[in-house]
């Protein structure tokens, strides 16, 4: 009998149990291994794992190599686990995921259509079948023939195209899988192949029974039944937290390590379900720990012997547990929870143990789910704090009891009365007695409990370095630079709006005219956010663009702009602040400055007219105040002063500035002769025409006197007919048939007066050829500024030798006779200037008497002149700063002097500061 009874001792007392003992503290090796899970390791023999369920994992390079020109191409055979897997859901690289141009399928190539990554990356993923075909993409290199199958291995091949600003070494890759597919059972033992589940039963029956991973354990060596069994408890709905969905009680995904024990693999699955595996008649049964009735009493009538007690030891009696599981919400990395979840909760437990913090600590490999994580910090704490042992013997009643068997103990010694215990251990003794272990066992701990909605808290966002992110934008400018020895070039300014990416380390910035193919580098090396590039051409357009660098040398983006260099093409500036002083018969223009490296001179025209003064309609009174010269005196008239800049390019400003004196007859000069040639224009005119009472350019060819060909055959013509039925002459002139005699040698004020317009005629929408849209310029035409006029002057003292005509400017002639000529230009051929009224005036001395900066009073302010005048002289009145409506009165007027009240636009007298010229004659 010994020798039957010792075998059956050996064999009942062999149980792997999820909590004998309490779980060791602490479990960090477990934590660092779910971390090397993620990582990727080359080597041509190291462990393959397994994969249940849904796992992120890195993975095992079998085979790299490259090839193409300068080594273009990185290939790579990465193997995830054993086959066959059900699935591959995703792929990432350097922790980004990349999206691809087709879904994952075993045995089908795919390429990237990322923005990461572009399509630099073509994958062609394998489940592990074990008579899967070898790898179309590697197979194009020699060292991957059509017998490297891989076997019942899932792995992916890989092919990476070169890109400095994507790649910085071997790309680090994870995969996520849903594993391997597994055999189930129903309640009748029938069985169903190739399923994928995340039933930890099934995953454990799987491992068991593979030959090649795991135990390799026969069929008729597992109790069927009671796994089927344990798969229904593990497939319990539970509601996590109030208002979830339901899920599983428990899950099993996880990465089985096959260089471990098998019997240390087999406690990573039970540890997971809460599941004790006994071996009983010969059999592998599966018992989940759960709640449950006791199938036994225990008593006086059947313990045999004494009892030994032991109570829950103080360093393993826990306050707070740590359950340490992966998280899919931390891309799949170790996280913890903590049981209990208030602090409230934990504090009650920590004040009961004296006010110490005793912590335990657990991993669950194979669990993802946060709540179900929790379930079993609540189960460990608890068992912890009520974790009575008893050894006990029992007469042959106890043989019909197993391992994982609640019991009901009563015991007038121990003062328990039906208190229940789980049967933890068994041993059959030789005089058919039964030695028993038991642990306390309370049905409120298997209970699953609603949880806090456990918060997603998300990682440290450091930003992926292989994501650039380029320039927010380019602003291009011009400008022109001056330097000392008065070289002008112009400059094309580029400034970048900095990139959001913290990490960038510089910029590298190109450029070229846009006509050109290739770019040019113009810096790199800086986080300076202000270019220049010198001797840009004027008129002519560039292409610039900007990329960001970070520290990797990795590079986004490049941000583009173009620009049409104006440069010297652009007219200077306005001129500012134009302003005019009148003293005694003088006035004194300023004005400010302008900033244009280029400025030449300024010119400024004078015109009689007060009211809407151009420039068009105005003479050159100074032809040239060279620059840096911002003032000019010049003789004081009642009319308009106009000024513009010039370049060196002679381009004017856009437009004149304007300063206007309405004092009456300004000066010391009385008109003396004027030569008026509107509106009969009778004089000579060379290629020029009066119309209407009007002088403009003639035309070059006119329809009816020129043209022989016939009307079909010309292509370019006019609807009126005609190749150039209304081209104009260049220019033309037209000399004065009045000519100004003083009588004698004098010096005389001479004074143009003209008033023109200018006319497109072939800008017209009707007359042009060609697309509308081709035309450069404005819809009918850019006149004024392909037309123009401007008088010319000859002087004699005989009227018979003139001097050569040249341009006239407003000023003073020492002569007796004075003839003028209109000279008449077209830019185009086809804008000619139209001039209604054409006129010189010649003015003579006469007595002024004047005064500046008078400062009026709120009130009538009485001026004495000093001379008096012999009759009551002509008075002009300059005010400084009226604004709208303000108006002056003169009362009073005499020889001896006038008085001058200012108002404003309610009649009010204001103060205001004027000057006053009066005209008139006194003897000297």
């Amino acid at each position: 009998m010994a020798e039957i009874i010792k075998p059956i001792q050996q064999i009942i007392q062999t149980v792997v149990s999820w909590f004998i003992d309490i779980p060791e503290i602490p479990d960090t090796p477990d934590v660092e291994e779910i971390r090397g899970t993620l990582l990727n390791k080359q080597s041509n023999n190291a462990q393959i794992p397994v994969i249940y369920g849904e796992r992120l994992v890195g993975g095992t390079r079998c085979f790299i190599e490259t090839s193409g020109t300068d080594n273009t191409y990185l290939y790579m055979a990465l193997v995830i686990g054993e086959g066959e897997i059900n699935a591959i859901t995703e792929i990432q690289v350097n922790d980004t995921v990349v999206t691809f141009n087709g879904g994952f399928s075993s045995g089908t190539e795919i390429t990237s259509d990322d923005s990461n990554y572009g399509t630099s990356i073509k994958a062609q993923p394998f489940y592990g079948a074990d008579n899967q075909s070898a790898s179309s993409l590697l197979s194009t290199l020699d060292n991957w023939t059509s017998n490297h199958k891989l076997s019942g291995l899932a792995y992916v091949a890989f092919r990476f195209t070169w890109d400095a600003d994507k790649y910085t070494n071997i790309p680090n890759i994870k995969v996520k899988v849903q594993g391997r597919k597994v055999s189930t059972f129903d309640s009748n033992g029938n069985e169903t192949t190739g399923v994928y589940s995340t039933n930890p039963v099934w995953c454990l029956v799987d491992f068991l029974r593979n030959e090649r991973y795991g135990k390799g354990i026969a069929d008729s060596d597992l109790d069927i039944p009671s796994f089927y069994t344990a798969s229904q408890i593990a497939e319990t709905q539970v509601t996590p937290y109030s208002g979830a969905s339901d899920i599983n009680l428990f899950d099993c995904n996880a990465v089985i390590n096959t260089n471990k024990k098998i019997i240390d693999n087999v406690k990573v699955f039970l540890k997971g379900m809460r599941g004790l595996m006994p071996y009983v008649q010969g059999k592998f049964k599966l018992l989940i720990e759960t709640t449950g009735t006791a199938t036994f009493s225990l008593n006086e009538d059947n313990i045999i012997g004494g009892i030994k007690l032991e109570s829950e030891r103080k360093n393993d009696k826990y306050n707070r547990v740590i359950v340490n599981y992966v998280n899919p919400e931390k891309n799949y990395q170790s996280d913890a929870v903590v049981y209990p979840e208030t602090d409230s909760e934990h504090q009650t437990y920590k004040t009961a143990d004296g006010g110490f913090l005793q912590e335990g600590n657990i991993t669950l490999d194979t669990i993802i789910s946060p709540y179900q994580a929790l379930e079993f910090g609540k189960i460990v704490l608890n068992r912890s704090r009520n974790n009575l042992k008893l050894g006990i013997t029992v007469n042959y009643e106890g043989l019909d009891l197993a391992i994982g068997d609640i019991v009901n103990v009563s015991s007038t010694i121990l003062g328990m009365v039906n208190k229940p215990f789980r049967v933890s251990g068994m041993t059959l003794n030789a005089n058919f007695t039964a030695s028993l272990s038991l642990q306390e066992h309370q049905d409120s701990w298997y209970t699953f409990d609603e949880k806090t909605i456990v918060p997603v808290i998300s990682d440290t966002n450091f930003p992926d370095p292989f994501t650039v992110q380029p320039p927010s934008a380019i602003t291009l400018d011009d400008e022109l630079i001056q330097y000392n020895d008065g070289t002008v070039i112009v400059a094309m300014n580029i400034t970048i709006g900095a990139s959001p990416d913290q990490f960038v380390r510089e910029y590298q910035v190109e450029y070229k005219r846009t006509a050109d193919t290739n770019f040019i580098v113009h810096s790199r090396g800086t986080v300076d956010l202000f270019h220049r590039v010198l001797n840009v051409i004027s008129g002519d357009n560039y292409t610039v663009r900007v990329k960001a660098i970070n520290s990797l040398a990795v590079e986004s983006t490049n941000v583009t702009a173009t620009r049409d260099i104006i440069g010297e093409i652009d007219p200077p500036s306005n001129v500012q602040d134009f302003a005019i002083n009148i003293v005694g018969s003088d006035a004194h223009l300023s004005w400010e400055s302008i900033p244009d490296a280029d400025l030449n001179y300024y010119i400024i025209n004078f015109t009689t007219e007060t009211v809407n003064p151009e420039w068009q309609n105005s003479f050159t009174l100074v032809s040239r105040v060279s620059r840096p010269a911002t003032s000019i005196t010049v003789p004081a008239r009642t009319g308009s002063y106009l000024i513009k800049a010039v370049d060196k390019l002679g381009n004017f400003s856009s437009n004149e500035a304007i300063i206007t004196t309405n004092i009456t007859s300004i000066g010391d000069f009385e008109n003396a002769d004027t030569a008026i040639e509107h509106p009969d224009f009778t004089g000579v005119k060379n290629n020029v025409v009066a119309v209407d009472e009007k002088l403009e350019l003639d035309t070059i060819e006119q329809f009816d006197d020129n043209t022989t060909d016939n009307f079909d055959d010309i292509t370019t013509r006019n609807f009126d007919g005609g190749t150039t039925d209304n081209n104009v002459q260049s220019s033309g002139t037209y000399e004065f048939a009045n000519v100004i005699d003083l009588g004698s040698i004098q010096t005389t004020r001479l004074t143009g007066n003209i008033t023109q317009t200018a006319s497109d005629r072939d800008r017209l929408f009707d007359n042009v050829a060609g697309l509308f849209d081709d035309q450069a310029s404005n819809f009918d035409g850019d006149d004024s500024a392909n037309a123009s006029s401007h008088l010319e002057i000859a002087v004699s003292d005989d009227n018979i030798t003139y001097s050569s005509f040249r341009n006239f400017n407003v000023g003073d002639y020492s002569a007796r006779y004075f003839k003028f000529r209109l000279f008449m230009e077209s830019l185009n051929n086809s804008a000619t200037p139209i001039v209604s009224e054409l006129s010189v005036s010649a003015d003579m001395q006469q007595r002024l008497l004047s005064d500046n900066d008078v400062v009026s009073g709120a009130g009538t302010k009485s001026i004495t002149f000093s001379p008096i005048f012999i009759s009551t002289p002509a008075i002009g009145i300059s005010a400084q700063g009226l604004a709208t409506g303000d108006f002056y009165e003169i009362t009073n007027k005499s020889v001896s002097g006038y008085d001058i009240t200012f108002k404003n636009s309610g009649g009010n007298p204001i103060s205001k500061t004027f000057d006053y010229i009066a005209k008139g004659y006194w003897f000297i």
